[in-house]
């Protein structure tokens, strides 16, 4: 069979000269494409020498078209819009924005009542142009230590696109990406791999070595990309697959929509990466293919072994810059038995609407919540833990595209909005959506597991850090936490008015800084803080401090 499907392309012939957003040597903590937990890396993670507060520069003349303010995600970001040559630039894990920025959207804040803001700006409203200084670097958000994140994006389509071309040119990389094993997968019920129908994983000692298989099998690769003048490892861009001097497999990462950025799941073993955090990188794609655009592929990237003879195969893996690893194989075809495919509960098919009823319990799935025709099980054990059975959804291993719903009727309840819907894994408990209604409750998990029903009659925790100190500082700072359900909001009150905390999703640290435009110096001041989570557990703490 030919090959199939074909890259989109990510860029014009000649691209458009774009500004360094930073003025140091530009070193990259992470790349475009990397495989994370259930998303590619929208961009590239530029570091800032282990530094916040570095100034950022706009990279082409265009707009602010939108800044979102968070405890999670970005943090602080802004989205600059350049009309003249079609693409939007994200700038996120802001310690804090320009002026012209700050103004507007912290008056949003103030009259929202909120620091969670997502603000949309027309083309007039703030202006801005190539190399205009629009915000500083920071470490706000879902980071895990100070850089800046950018994006550079289709502004038509909305796509993400690898910003590396446009700043290669800054960036010395002679190195080639480093290979840590490689694997062979047999097809359930129509493969072997030496005498298994288990993966069979070379380390590195035994590259040398042939794998022997039989029937259906899928080739794999563990590998990382690396750069010059430091020790980070990235994601590999350019990744191809050759059997017999044909190619079989090619994955090409250089631009995706974010509605399929869960699809990431489908290019590894997501087995391995649930059980192991593993990302064993496969040629198999299934049924569904919603990264047809990524990808050129034969026979779905699996590979017949039918006859006894050696099949030499080789991955090949390229960075932007042209640095290649080549690491060949050999499959050596070998007779043997095939254990036969045992079916888990009921058979699904892909692209339907599929329902499971048992014993007062429901599931739904969407059409396309699995990427291939899977059999699934549904069952409940009964619990002396929970108010509710503990309900097992097909396994955890298996990849999903989004959120299904799962109903379930529960007894009479007194006070129902303590309910508490629960995904299981191992010792860790984590809250799902879900509503009750009239002895039902509907909740809607995004993965497979095991569930179950719980009340969270707990508040939550406020911890002051040094109040001795505020009023000397003019910087109120705690930690808020919350058991079970989570924080749903906060509120600061200083005077009995309205102040901005800001919230730190990583350390759950909430703060702020004394404002004299809002509140007067050489006084007593009160202080107040109410933090509900997300079953109505509300706790207050209240102060005083001089500033």
């Amino acid at each position: 069979m030919a090959i199939v499907g074909l890259p989109l392309s990510a860029y014009s012939n000649e691209l458009p000269v774009l500004a360094k957003p930073v003025d140091i040597p530009i070193l990259l903590s992470g790349n475009f494409g990397e495989l994370r937990s259930n998303h590619f890396h929208s961009g590239i993670d530029i570091k800032t020498q282990g530094r916040t507060g570095l100034p950022i520069y706009s990279a082409y003349d265009g707009y602010v078209s939108r800044v979102v303010v968070s405890p999670w995600g970005f943090g602080r970001a802004i989205y600059v819009t350049h009309p003249d040559i079609g693409l939007t630039t994200v700038y996120g894990h802001l310690q804090s924005f320009s002026p012209k920025i700050d103004a507007p959207v912290r008056q949003q804040q103030y009259d929202k009542e909120t620091f969670s803001i997502d603000i949309e700006f027309e083309p007039g409203e703030i202006p801005v142009t190539k190399g205009e200084k629009i915000a500083l670097s920071g470490n706000a958000g879902s980071s895990g230590g100070p850089h800046l994140h950018m994006d550079v994006r289709d502004t038509k389509t909305g796509e993400t696109m690898d910003p590396l071309p446009y700043y290669k040119k800054y960036i010395q990389d002679n190195v080639a990406p480093e290979v840590r094993s490689i694997a062979l997968y047999p097809e359930p019920g129509a493969g072997a791999v030496n005498g298994s129908s288990t993966a069979e994983v070379h380390l590195p000692a035994q590259f040398g070595s042939p794998f022997t298989a039989w029937g259906k099998v899928v080739p794999a690769i563990k590998a990382y990309d690396k750069m010059s003048n430091t020790a980070n490892i990235y994601g590999v861009k350019y990744l191809t697959l050759i059997v017999d001097g044909d190619s079989v497999y090619r994955r090409v990462i250089n631009r995706y929509d974010f509605d399929d950025t869960r699809a990431i799941n489908t290019l590894v073993d997501y087995s391995s990466v649930v059980k192991n955090g593993s990302w064993m990188m496969w040629s198999k794609v299934p049924e569904a293919n919603p990264l047809s655009y990524m990808l050129q592929v034969r026979d779905n990237g699996v590979i017949d072994i039918d006859q006894e003879r050696d099949y030499k195969c080789e991955w090949i893996l390229t960075d932007e810059y042209g640095n290649t690893t080549k690491r060949p194989f050999v499959i050596r075809g070998q007779r043997m038995p095939i254990a036969e495919r045992k079916l888990q509960g009921d058979i699904l098919y892909h692209d339907g609407r599929n329902t499971i009823s048992k014993d007062g319990l429901t599931v739904t799935f969407p059409p396309n919540t699995f990427y291939d025709n899977i059999d699934l099980s549904v069952s409940q054990t009964p619990s002396s833990s929970y108010l509710s059975p503990i309900y097992d959804i097909g396994s955890a291993t298996t990849p999903i595209s989004g959120e299904y719903t799962i109903e379930a009727k529960i007894d009479a309840v007194k006070n129902p909005e303590k309910l508490v819907f629960v995904r299981i894994n191992g010792n860790r408990k984590t809250r799902v959506d879900s509503r009750y209604a009239n002895g039902m409750i509907t909740a809607t998990p995004s993965a497979l597991g095991r569930f179950a029903v719980t009340t969270d009659t707990v508040s939550p925790v406020i911890t002051p850090e040094k109040p001795a100190k505020w009023g000397l500082q003019g910087k109120i700072s705690m930690i808020i936490r919350d058991n079970l359900s989570g924080v749903a909001s906060y509120k600061g009150l200083i005077d009995g008015k309205f102040a901005l905390f800001e919230l730190d999703g990583k350390t759950g640290r909430l703060s702020f800084t004394m404002d004299p435009s809002r509140f007067s110096r050489g006084k007593q001041h009160t202080l107040e803080v109410t933090v509900t989570d997300n079953c109505n557990n509300s706790s207050v703490y209240k102060n005083s401090f001089k500033w």
